[in-house]
């Protein structure tokens, strides 16, 4: 097959993916792309042993905190090579909890490799055949960067280096730092909100993480490459004027066709009722919940309220500011297009498939469907300009699906002089 899954484990100490780079290798010679390591690489190519591989990122509605991504590998092991109690393998002793594993796309034409997932193996189960004498398969189960985050606590004290009036990209990086997340592998835009002093309080650097993320209405999350990456709610808004790719369920010319789309029409997103309210950081004047509504979206469609608290904004405008945006676009129901279905293995060009496989999380889409038509008459089509939240690969022998979780931009910023984002009628200044 022109397209091939790979994996490789990395079995030295430390989180980083940064191999070392290599002159004129087609793997680690990248200049941009390979990078310094934290430790000498002890890397093992196991894609020969590989019968199926999941993976799975990102989140199913754009409200919600990204998840973190997992992988699951089955290799065939019939000489007990991932098995930690063998001598015999040329893996013993390595097979420890936490290795580094990524799994990635080779495309024929392209030189370049495509990474799907980069974590870190949690367990490897042991499958047998009848009797004990022969081991079957191997499933290594495995996590994304998150979940190293989510295991370094921030202590029951302020967090140094996050006073108030810092920028939510610069606490990101001090909140990083301060749980050894390897610098090179840091992608943090500015951030356009100063925070509140970090509150102290025993939890998560994930959990100090994802509350920055939410003050700032941006994106935190892991890259298919290892990275962990910071969106402001700025960046955020300018993904929404690039060029998007273009799907269709046809061979229109210029765009890619999928398998499959998930369409919704329901009441899940609609919020007509709106409160935020800031952390009481006890400086200054007390939090005012700020509450806004839309009377006629109540009327249509019964109250829908929605809260979100504590957030690290430094005054009551600001959370304001949010309450709007997030009522001018959730007030209203829509035909909601939530997932997309490609086959990687269909009949398309490689330049089509690596196309999809680059896919990833705020890549911008439109997607249109041609609807049913009696005969002679014009179709009609429902067609929505999407960011991917969310990418998910199920890959065995004979056949590869990538399922590309949907959903339309929050903040339709104005953008002057944007075909698409400069529309007074439709986009709204952002605060």
């Amino acid at each position: 097959m022109a397209t091939t899954v790979g994996v490789a484990i990395d079995f030295s100490n430390g989180a980083s993916f940064g191999y070392p780079f290599l002159l004129n290798d087609p793997d680690y010679g990248i200049l941009g792309t390979n990078i310094l390591a934290d430790s000498p690489q002890d890397l093992s190519d196991i894609t020969d042993q590989v019968i199926r591989v999941s993976t799975r990122r990102g989140r199913n509605r754009i409200l919600s905190n990204f998840e973190a991504g997992s992988a699951t590998v089955v290799l065939n092991d019939p000489d007990s090579d991932f098995s930690p109690f063998n001598p015999a393998s040329p893996y013993y002793t390595k097979l420890l909890p936490l290795r580094k594993i990524r799994i990635f796309a080779n495309v024929d034409t392209f030189p370049e490799r495509v990474y799907l997932f980069s974590g870190y193996i949690t367990s490897y189960d042991t499958g047998f055949y009848q009797g004990t004498d022969q081991t079957a398969t191997v499933t290594l189960e495995c996590v994304d960067g998150f979940r190293l985050l989510n295991n370094v606590s921030t202590g029951v004290s302020p967090v140094p280096g996050c006073p108030a009036g810092q920028l939510s990209g610069a606490r990101v990086n001090t909140l990083l730092d301060s749980s050894g997340f390897p610098e090179s592998m840091q992608v943090i835009f500015p951030g356009q909100t100063t925070m509140q002093e970090d509150p102290g309080g025993a939890r998560s650097i994930l959990q100090a993480i994802q509350t920055v993320e939410q003050s700032e209405f941006g994106a935190f999350y892991m890259t298919r490459a290892g990275e962990a990456r910071f969106l402001d709610r700025d960046l955020v808004s300018q993904l929404a004027d690039v060029t998007p790719r273009y799907y269709t369920d046809n061979s229109t010319p210029g765009s890619l066709q999928y398998a499959s789309v998930d369409f919704a029409y329901d009441d899940q997103l609609i919020l007509n009722d709106v409160t935020v309210t800031r952390y009481d950081d006890d400086i200054g004047p007390d939090p005012v919940p700020q509450n806004v509504f839309d009377q006629d979206s109540i009327d249509t469609y019964f109250i829908k309220s929605g809260q979100r608290t504590g957030i690290l904004v430094q005054t009551d405008q600001v959370a304001n500011d949010q309450a709007r945006t997030l009522l001018v676009a959730r007030k209203d129901a829509d035909v909601r297009i939530d997932s997309m279905t490609l086959d990687i293995y269909a009949d398309l060009s490689e330049e089509a498939t690596f196309v999809n496989l680059s896919s990833d999380i705020y890549s911008l889409v439109v997607i249109t469907k041609t609807m049913p038509a009696e005969p002679g008459e014009t179709p009609s089509f429902i067609s929505r300009e999407l960011f991917i939240q969310g990418v998910q690969h199920d890959v065995t022998p004979n056949s590869w699906t990538t399922v590309l979780l949907t959903a339309e931009p929050i903040i339709q910023a104005f953008i002057l002089d944007s075909s698409s984002q400069g529309l007074v009628s439709i986009n709204n200044l952002s605060y």
